[in-house]
C-alpha cells in the first residue's frame, strides 16, 4: 500500500513540474514578445515631447547670460 502512495506523490510532484515548466516558458515568450513589440514601435524610439518643447523653448540669448555669470562650458563656476 505504501508504494502506491508513493508513485501517486512522485507522479503528482512530477506533473506539478512539468505543468510548471510549460507555463512558465509560455509566459517567457509572451514577455519576449511584448518586448520585441514595443522595440518596433517607432514611437517607443522618439524622445519624450516635455525633452523636445525644452530645446525648442531655449533660446541663445539665454545661453550666452547663465555663461556670463561665471559658468564654463561644463556647468562649473569659474575662480569668482
Amino acid at each position: 500500500m505504501w508504494i502506491w502512495i508513493a508513485i501517486g506523490m512522485g507522479s503528482f510532484l512530477g506533473l506539478a513540474f512539468l505543468v510548471g515548466l510549460a507555463l512558465a516558458r509560455v509566459l517567457g515568450k509572451i514577455g519576449l514578445q511584448i518586448g520585441e513589440f514595443y522595440e518596433r514601435e517607432g514611437w517607443a524610439t522618439l524622445p519624450p515631447t516635455r525633452a523636445a518643447k525644452d530645446v525648442e523653448e531655449q533660446h541663445p540669448v539665454e545661453v550666452e547670460a547663465k555663461s556670463s555669470h561665471g559658468l564654463s562650458s561644463v556647468g562649473h563656476t569659474s575662480g569668482r
